[in-house]
C-alpha cells in the first residue's frame, strides 16, 4: 500500500489558497492533505466610507472605489490574505483611538474567515478524515478552537493522530523566536521538552511524521534575510545577507527520532528538501500573497519513500 499526501504551509489567509486547497486531493488523486500554519492573514485593511466612494490605503499605494466596485476590491484583498473591513468613518476613528479595540476587530475577523473556511470543508468532507489542519505562530489561539469543533477538519496541534495505512503524525506550531514576537514562540530551550512530550505519544518512528511549523536549523530549509532593529533587511558589499532561522531544537529531534518524514513552512523564501539519514524534511514555500499554493506531494510506502515532488496549485 502506498499512502499518497499533500502537504502545504503559510497560507496567511489567503481565501483562494484555501479554496484550491481543498480540491487538491481530487486533483492531485491524494488521500490525503495536510496544511500546516500559519493560518491566518497579518493585516486589516479598512476601507472608509465618504459618501459613494470608499478609500483605502495599501502598499504606499491610495485606491477609491465606488460602492459597485466594493465588493470585487474586497475579493481580491482576501484573496492576497488580507482582511477587508468596510466601515463608517466614524468606526474607522473609535477603531484608530484604541489599540484594544483594533485587537477585538482583527480577532472577530480571522474568527469569521477561520469559520468559513471549515464551513466551506463541511460542504465537501463531512464525516471524512482527509484533511488535517494545524496552526503556526502567527496563528491566535481561538484558531484552535475553530479547528477543534469543525466535523470535516482534523485538527492536529500538539497531539498525535492516526492516519492511514498505519502512519502516525505529531505537529507543533510553535518555533523557535522571530523579530515579531507572533504568538507560539520558545527559545529552543523551551521548546524541545514541548517536543520530546510530543514524541513521548508515538510508539515507534519507522512511520512517524513530524509536522513542526519551523525548519530544523541550517538544513537550507531555513535560510532568510537578516534584519535590522527597524525590521529593514540587512545588506552588505555582496548583497543581502543571509541566515539560517530554524529551530535547534527541532533539529535535535529530527537527529534523535529519525522520524520517516518532517514537514515544515515558516520560511517562505526557502522551499526545498533535505535528508538527515532516513528522514526526508521538506519545505513548500509560499506565495500567498499572489494566490499561488505551493505544496508538496509526498508517496509513502511501509517505511520507505516512494517519491515526492513539489508542485503550484
Amino acid at each position: 500500500m502506498t499512502l499518497k499526501l499533500f502537504f502545504a504551509s503559510d497560507v496567511h489567509g489567503s481565501d483562494i489558497c484555501w479554496r484550491k486547497f481543498l480540491k487538491v486531493i481530487d486533483y492531485h488523486k491524494v488521500d490525503i492533505a495536510i496544511l500546516g500554519g500559519d493560518l491566518t492573514g497579518k493585516m486589516v485593511i479598512p476601507m472608509v466610507r465618504d459618501g459613494e466612494e470608499y478609500s483605502y490605503h495599501l502598499f504606499g499605494r491610495d485606491v477609491k472605489l465606488t460602492k459597485a466596485q466594493l465588493d470585487e476590491e474586497c475579493v481580491k484583498i482576501a484573496n492576497s490574505g488580507y482582511y477587508p473591513y468596510p466601515c463608517e468613518k466614524e468606526e474607522y476613528e473609535r477603531l484608530g483611538g484604541s489599540e484594544d479595540a483594533q485587537k477585538r476587530k482583527f480577532n472577530e475577523l480571522m474568527a469569521e474567515r477561520m469559520q468559513k473556511w471549515v464551513d466551506l470543508a463541511s460542504e465537501r468532507f463531512k464525516g471524512k478524515s482527509q484533511l488535517y489542519v494545524s496552526p503556526g505562530n502567527d496563528d491566535r489561539l481561538i484558531v484552535d478552537e475553530i479547528l477543534e469543533k469543525s466535523d470535516s477538519v482534523v485538527a492536529c496541534e500538539k497531539k498525535l493522530v492516526s492516519l492511514p495505512d498505519g502512519y502516525d503524525m505529531v505537529s507543533c506550531g510553535w518555533v523557535n523566536p522571530t523579530p515579531w514576537n507572533t504568538t507560539r514562540e520558545l527559545p529552543d530551550e523551551k521548546l524541545e521538552p514541548m517536543l520530546e512530550e510530543l514524541m513521548t505519544k508515538a510508539e515507534s518512528y519507522g512511520k512517524l511524521i513530524c509536522n513542526f511549523h519551523a525548519p530544523p536549523y541550517n538544513s537550507g530549509l531555513d535560510i532568510a534575510p537578516k534584519l535590522k532593529e527597524d525590521f529593514s533587511v540587512k545588506v552588505s558589499v555582496g548583497g543581502v545577507e543571509l541566515a539560517p532561522m530554524g529551530s535547534k531544537a527541532i533539529r535535535h529531534i529530527v537527529e534523535k527520532y529519525k522520524p520517516l518524514l518532517g514537514l515544515h513552512g515558516h520560511i517562505h523564501e526557502s522551499a526545498g528538501f533535505r535528508r538527515f539519514g532516513r528522514t526526508l524534511c521538506v519545505n513548500p514555500g509560499s506565495e500567498y500573497a499572489e494566490g499561488v499554493l505551493r505544496g508538496y506531494l509526498v508517496f509513502l510506502s511501509g517505511e520507505k519513500i516512494q517519491g515526492h515532488w513539489r508542485v503550484a496549485n
